[in-house]
């Protein structure tokens, strides 16, 4: 037994080439995929110390519901209601800092926190980094963070002044908070300080949120009960822990099913390779082993000789996959770090990916094997005799070999998969992976006529070449077909990618085009009271046709939180905004300034069932509710914090919600006169606080977020089209080394070098361009799944040429530049010796 394994492993060596293609190909699958995992638990880990910082030690939190915060009637009532043992309120504001002397314009916006020391401190640790904490509950101490001290150059003494609605509010920093302090969300830019003196100064006596200790003879779910009980004088939200991580791991599950699922892909790719490099070694050495068996070798001894070299490959291949993980884990990471709506500060290379990974690998690596062992286990000595197997064994093999490595990679994918990003994720991805497959297996019956259309741009100048090349392409359809598939997946990813990162691009343009009421935004920290002059002195200045106030706030309906937006439907009416799907345009807008009716976005009408005619019933605290009727359904309305808006008319917004003022000013400008009306709007809003936002800059900003997040995934991806073209390199070596005798012959029939070479690298753009032929088709049915079932609504009919083109040149160029080797190998054969080879 011995022997023979000394024998698997010598003629790995022997074939240094083709073993290290394989090595590499399940190196890159595995790399992808620890990255996967270790992002992924990065992500978690990230989260857990985000709700560690957020909770603290609280076991329940209590957040005002709309515009208003929690009185201190509703304080009283939740410090008093049974199982509480410690409540500490917090009041959060979004303000300015007053420039420093050496400042020439204001910095971007803080958050200013007030909390009660005390009672802070008993929920969670501030860490300072120096200095000391605050001094007690009505002082004018602040805290700032590490992150602001360095960007805004403040010390330990310094006086840090924000503006209050009254005026300046001038602190003395006390101490210095570490990293980014406590809250998420703020980049880091918080000013802490104590509650009362934030009441005093920005004239308000509510708070934000109560975050609550039970005690121990209560249950977080009895106290729960308990506040219900005692909280009825305004609406509030009450959350646990176990909610907020919930909340932020929505956030992040898309990303994170999509990286695993490319991980999988990756995998799946790099199986092909594996199975057509230990079939090919069954093939080429049938006789060999033929002989073995005819000297008193046992199948299972035959069996463990190809299944001793999936594990030398696998093995090393898990080794060396880990290191190209680590290296590709901090590159995401370093992207990562970017992009703000993922919470994530470093990968986290825990002991059981690090397992998962080598089992996964070797097991992948193993199921590829099976069949190509089982093969060689059943070789008679009689075929000794033969030079190759029967095809059509082998092409039925090859099918049964498809679907145990599809089940194995989707085994390991359960294994790996995040558990607390839900079950849509992994449905998407299920169904994306079966259509993947359905690719690979189509490939073979679309062979014969996508290669003959394939050849049609090399026929022209190298009609004998493109002969040749695909009777190459066809001596072994099954070999061709992996090859192809393998190439066509990958590629698939790269198409999908684009096309849904495409579509985000046309959903969000269309937003911007189809709903804003205007050229600029001008953003607010604070709510614009509608009788503000800012809003009269804009609409004053020439050049400008009209300010659409707009506010964002929260409603609830049967229990379920949902956005609105408080809107002049006059000014939506004059601009030409939203595109109606039910109900008339002009009456609806027209009655939204009357008040008592609602307009729908398609997708919350679909979501609750309601339609034309039909009554929007929304709590507003005390027990009481407020019917609106729909009075229209459009396709797109305003994007709220988790989903689009409800709109409301400020009538209602103002007198039934309580929403006391805008936060974003939509300013239109007449036709051409822009350029000599923006800048003086903009120094109005500057002087008011205000924040000007041009509609490019916003588009521009979302064209940046998108292509940060789908960049990663086009880079992870790309592996798995490097993946395949290390099969195809495999496959063409294999293709020169069984055409030996052919070539010998054509060469001495008077084929030149060059002839030679250009058959090779033209069998290898015939195949890139089959492969790009069905990753394209396979993309966009990808691409639709991924789509659709994330909620998207239907596909836009937008052809994404740019991901398409993408497809085209790299499965051609990498395909051709696969040929390099095998071209370079087949020319130089020596015309007597191949004529002699058997």
């Amino acid at each position: 037994m011995s022997g023979l394994t000394s024998l698997a492993f010598r003629s790995l060596a022997a074939r240094r080439g083709r073993t290290f293609l394989s090595i590499v190909g399940v190196a890159l699958g595995v790399g992808v995929l620890y990255a996967s995992l270790a992002t992924d638990a990065g992500i978690t880990a990230s989260i857990d110390r985000t709700v560690r910082d957020l909770v603290g030690r609280a076991d329940l939190r209590v957040e005002a519901f709309g515009p208003t915060g929690l009185s201190a009637d509703s304080l009283s009532a939740v410090e008093g209601a049974p199982g509480v043992v410690v409540a500490a309120p917090a009041l959060e504001r979004r303000t300015y800092l007053t420039p420093g002397v050496d400042q020439t314009a204001p910095s971007a916006p803080v958050t200013a926190l007030g909390i009660e020391p005390d009672s802070e401190a008993r929920v969670r640790d501030l860490v300072l980094a120096s200095g000391a904490g605050l001094a007690g509950n009505d002082s004018l101490d602040a805290l700032v963070t590490q992150t602001l001290a360095a960007s805004d150059g403040y010390d330990l003494g310094d006086t840090v002044t924000f503006l209050g609605p009254d005026g300046p509010v001038d602190l003395t920093v006390r101490g210095i908070l570490a990293g980014d302090g406590p809250l998420v969300g703020t980049a880091g830019r918080t000013v802490v300080l104590p509650l009362a003196t934030m009441q005093r100064a920005f004239a308000d006596p509510t708070v934000s949120r109560i975050d609550i200790i039970a005690g121990e003879g209560a249950t977080p779910v009895e106290t729960a009960n308990a506040i219900g009980v005692a909280l009825t004088g305004q609406p509030y939200v009450l959350s646990s822990p176990a909610d907020v991580a919930a909340s932020l791991s929505s956030s992040t599950a898309d990303f994170r099913s999509t990286t695993a699922l490319i991980a999988a892909v990756a995998l799946f790719v790099g199986a092909f390779l594996i199975f057509n490099t230990l079939s090919m070694t069954v093939t080429e050495r049938i006789r060999e082993l033929g002989l073995l068996r005819a000297a008193g070798a046992m199948r299972r001894q035959l069996v463990a000789f190809v299944l001793a070299q999936a594990v030398a490959i696998g093995a090393l291949g898990a080794l060396l996959g880990l290191a190209a993980g680590v290296f590709l884990a901090e590159l995401m990471a370093q992207e990562l770090r970017t992009v703000q709506s993922i919470p994530f500060e470093r990968v986290d290379p825990r002991s059981a990916s690090i397992v998962a990974v080598i089992v996964i690998g070797l097991g992948v690596t193993i199921a590829a094997a099976i069949e190509p062992a089982r093969r060689a286990g059943a070789i008679p000595p009689v075929e000794a005799l033969r030079e190759r197997l029967d095809p059509a064994a082998a092409r039925r093999a090859r099918l049964r070999w498809l679907i145990v490595v599809f089940v194995a990679v989707g085994i390991g994918g359960l294994v790996v998969w995040p558990r607390d990003i839900g079950p849509e994720g992994l449905v998407r991805s299920a169904i994306v992976y079966l259509v993947l497959l359905a690719a690979v297996l189509a490939a073979r019956p679309a062979l014969g006529a996508l290669g003959r259309i394939a050849g049609l741009p090399f026929r022209a100048g190298y009609r004998l070449e493109e002969r040749l090349a695909r009777a190459s392409i066809v001596r072994d359809r099954s070999r061709t077909t992996l090859t192809v598939g393998a190439l066509a997946i990958g590629l698939a990813m790269v198409v999908a990618v684009g096309t849904v990162a495409h579509q985000s691009r046309l959903a969000a343009s269309a937003w911007l085009r189809e709903v804003i009421p205007g050229d600029e935004l001008l953003t607010s920290i604070r709510p614009v009271s509608l009788d503000e002059d800012v809003i009269a002195e804009v609409a004053a200045t020439d050049g400008v046709a009209r300010v659409s106030p707009i506010a964002s706030f929260e409603v609830a309906q049967n229990g379920v939180r949902m956005d609105a937006a408080a809107v002049r439907g006059g000014d939506l009416l004059d601009d030409g905004r939203l595109r109606f799907v039910a109900g008339d345009r002009s009456a609806a807008l027209t009655a939204l300034d009357g008040g008592g009716v609602a307009i729908l976005p398609r997708a919350i009408a679909d979501r609750t069932s309601l339609g034309l005619g039909s009554t929007l019933t929304l709590a507003v605290g005390g027990g009481k509710v407020v019917d609106l009727r729909v009075v229209g359904v459009v396709e797109r309305s305003l994007p709220g914090t988790v989903g689009e808006a409800v709109l409301i008319g400020w009538p209602d917004a103002s007198a039934t919600f309580g929403v006391e003022g805008a936060d974003v000013l939509a300013v239109r400008y007449d036709p051409g006169a822009e350029a000599t009306a923006r800048p003086v709007v903009d120094q109005l809003a500057r002087d008011s606080a205000l924040e000007p936002n041009p509609l490019e800059r916003v588009a521009g900003a979302v064209d940046v977020a998108l292509g940060q997040v789908f960049g990663l995934f086009d880079a992870l991806a790309i592996v798995a089209v490097i993946v395949a073209a290390l099969g195809i390199v495999n496959t063409l070596t294999v293709s020169v080394l069984e055409r030996v005798r052919e070539l010998g012959v054509l060469r001495a029939a008077g084929m030149t070098r060059g002839q030679v070479r250009r058959t090779v690298v033209v069998e290898a753009g015939i195949l890139g361009i089959v492969g790009a032929t069905l990753g394209i088709v396979t993309g966009l049915l990808a691409a639709t799944v991924l789509v659709v079932l994330a909620g998207g609504g239907p596909p836009v009919l937008d052809v994404p040429w740019a991901s398409l083109a993408a497809a085209v040149v790299l499965g051609v160029a990498v395909s051709m530049a696969a040929a390099w080797y095998p071209a370079r190998l087949a020319s130089r054969l020596a015309i007597v010796a191949a004529v002699q080879h058997e």
